[in-house]
């Protein structure tokens, strides 16, 4: 759903019931500018503030989503991965939803033995979204796109992610595909991409606060929702990055 309408319908929600920002911010504990962005399409409440905010505005996803779901049948194993999915962080349900998007898409093309293959190439999975180098940007499970570059450029990576803005100079500039590991522990002076009220922050983890290299940037409190998605292990080159498909 496009951040516009997501936005709209978030307003009229509220609205319905009555209830100005101020009420809110205060029944969900966030800011009263976190509420108003969310409503301008500035940004957007991850998954489970956006349960908590259809809980308070007295809809269900299907009313809020517009969804017919009158002559849908579930089966169990249908609700089995519906269960694990919800379990998954952010940044796994994103590479989840790429996968399925990509064999849906492969299954619609029915023989792909004559897809176009470049030697000693490899895809790469790259978010659509980018992560903010700055103040914050939005970034949700929205997809990824493939680019072709070299193993040896992306190896022990699971996906990348745009940088945007210039607060991670001279380390990373606005841009650059940092290189995102889920698999690698990350701790306090690891460099990582995290979110934190609905928005994608890639920033150096520091002692309860996000913290830029480029200094002219004020450290960044971290908030009970942070979640980390994974260590940034380095950046593909503007070369390798130019071979997109």
């Amino acid at each position: 759903m496009k951040k516009e309408i997501l936005a709209h319908k978030l307003r009229t929600a509220r609205q319905a019931q009555g209830m100005t920002q101020k009420e809110v911010a205060a029944k969900i504990q966030r800011p009263q500018q976190t509420i108003a962005s969310w409503e301008v399409g500035r940004s957007r409440p991850d998954a489970d503030t956006l349960y908590s905010l259809l809980l308070l505005y007295k809809m269900s996803p299907n009313e809020f989503f517009e969804y017919d779901i009158s002559s849908i049948t579930v089966s169990s194993e249908e609700h089995e991965l519906i269960k694990l999915y919800r379990d998954l962080d952010s940044a796994s349900k994103s590479f989840i939803l790429s996968v399925l998007k990509y064999e849906v898409s492969r299954k619609n093309c029915g023989n792909t033995t004559n897809a176009i293959k470049f030697p000693g190439k490899t895809q790469f999975k790259v978010s659509e979204q980018p992560a903010s180098a700055g103040t914050g940007a939005y970034l949700g499970p929205d997809g990824f796109d493939e680019i072709s570059v070299d193993p040896e450029q992306v190896a022990g990576a699971d996906f990348g992610v745009p940088v945007r803005g210039d607060s991670m100079e001279p380390k990373f500039h606005d841009g650059d595909i940092i290189l995102i590991s889920m698999s690698q522990s990350v701790e306090v002076g690891d460099i990582a991409l995290v979110t934190m009220d609905g928005c994608g922050y890639v920033k150096k983890i520091g002692h309860d606060e996000l913290i830029s290299l480029n200094k002219k940037y004020d450290p960044i409190p971290m908030t009970e929702d942070i979640r980390v998605n994974g260590k940034v292990i380095g950046v593909l080159s503007k070369d390798s990055a130019s071979t997109q498909q």
